[in-house]
Formats: C-alpha cells, sequence, structure tokens
C-alpha cells in the first residue's frame, strides 16, 4: 500500500485546521455575548410634604383634651413606595370599616377607602356622576346606642375607593401653622367638572388631612378630617 507524499499530508492538515477554524468562528457569530443586564430603575425620590406627613398622630377634642382621634402613617409592609394608615378612634372600631389612606410616598397619588385595601395601585370600579362621595369627619365619640365596632363607619362611600392626583398648586398654610409647614394637594375627579380635593398639610409637630370644598357639587366648606399632633411610635 502507498504511503501518502509528504506534500499531500501537508495539504490535508492545512484543509483540517482551516475548517476547524472557520467552525469556530461560525459558532461564534451563531451566539454572540449577550449584553449586560440593564440596571434596576432607580425609585423616585419621596415628596417633602408627605415625608413630613410620616409618623404617629393623636388628635385631641378642644374641649377636654381627650384623644379623639389616632393616625399611624408609616410605610406599608407590602408596598414600601406608599404610606398607609388608618383613621380611627381611641375607644376601637371595626378594623373593617375604618377610614384607610394611602400617600404614595413620591407625593404623585393618594387613595382613601372605605375598607382595607390589598394593593393601592389596584384599579377602582368605574363610578358614575350620580357616585359624587359623601365624607364626614371623625366623631369624637360614637352616637347613642352605637357601640365600639357597629355598622356605623367613618366615611360613607357609594363606591369602597376614591383615588386622587397631585396637582401642582401649593396652598399655603393659613392660621397658627408655623413657617416650616409642607402642603400637598390632591385631586378626585376633573379639572373642568365636579371634583373634590384632599390637602395633606404637615409640619414637624402637627399633621391635617382636609377635603377641600367641591367644586360643582354645590358643597360649601372645606370637610377636616383629621388634626393632631405627632405622638411617639412604637
Amino acid at each position: 500500500m502507498s504511503r501518502p507524499s509528504p506534500l499531500r499530508a501537508t495539504v490535508l492538515l492545512a484543509a483540517t485546521f482551516a475548517g476547524a477554524f472557520a467552525g469556530n468562528g461560525f459558532a461564534d457569530a451563531a451566539a454572540p455575548t449577550p449584553p449586560p443586564a440593564a440596571p434596576p430603575p432607580a425609585a423616585s425620590p419621596s415628596d417633602r410634604a408627605v415625608d413630613a406627613a410620616r409618623g404617629c398622630w393623636i388628635q385631641r377634642d378642644a374641649a377636654d383634651g381627650r384623644a379623639s382621634a389616632l393616625l399611624r402613617l408609616l410605610p406599608d409592609r407590602d408596598h414600601p413606595e406608599w404610606l398607609s394608615g388608618q383613621l380611627s378612634r381611641p375607644e376601637g372600631d371595626d378594623p373593617d370599616r375604618r377610614v384607610q389612606l394611602w400617600l404614595a410616598r413620591d407625593g404623585r397619588s393618594a387613595v382613601l377607602a372605605s375598607r382595607p385595601l390589598a394593593d393601592p395601585r389596584a384599579p377602582a370600579p368605574a363610578a358614575s356622576a350620580a357616585d359624587e362621595p359623601q365624607l364626614r369627619p371623625l366623631a369624637p365619640t360614637h352616637a347613642p346606642g352605637r357601640a365600639p365596632g357597629s355598622a356605623q363607619t367613618l366615611v360613607l362611600f357609594p363606591q369602597p375607593r376614591i383615588e386622587f392626583a397631585r396637582v401642582p398648586e401649593r396652598p399655603l398654610a393659613a392660621g397658627d401653622w408655623p413657617a416650616d409647614t409642607l402642603s400637598a394637594e390632591f385631586l378626585a375627579g376633573t379639572t373642568t367638572g365636579p371634583s373634590r380635593r384632599l390637602r395633606v398639610q404637615a409640619s414637624e409637630e402637627r399633621l391635617a388631612l382636609i377635603l377641600v370644598s367641591a367644586r360643582g357639587t354645590g358643597a360649601g366648606r372645606d370637610t377636616p378630617l383629621f388634626d393632631g399632633r405627632r405622638d411617639g411610635c412604637d
């Protein structure tokens, strides 16, 4: 049997290496290195007025100084980008019938609800023009014949929640509020039709929640939901 000549062997060896390099080049082209993963989006900066509202607050009756309402407004455990809290009476209320307050920490939105919410971002059910919510402030005591935990509710809502969007106006605090007071105003409704506004007004030691008179609904006065002083948090 004849052996291949040295020249033919060299040609075969060169062809083998060329095919190998060509194959590797094709594989590299078919599977390029994936680009690095994009960094997660940065959290929105906290709003100063909302930050000022964070904490535990107590409202006292002007006549005798007794506590009439409590609000613990802190970052929510499941939604830390929101502050959440409940307006309640010191003697106790049914937790399922307390006023639920949610403030987005970036200051863009707020929610008031008459029932606990699993997620403040979940869309609210559609409401008609006849569903204008009726709200009233916390009474300092239970009405006669009403015991804590009864069917009496602190807020009367035809719908379970009202969503508010931030408006650019920053109203100035009036009365005996200190100079460092911060305010945020939120709108529910439209800028051209009937609307209701929620005002959050906070200083280092005081917090007020006010439902501003609704334009276009015949309401003629603002409704204070809460006006309290800072209290220690456990």
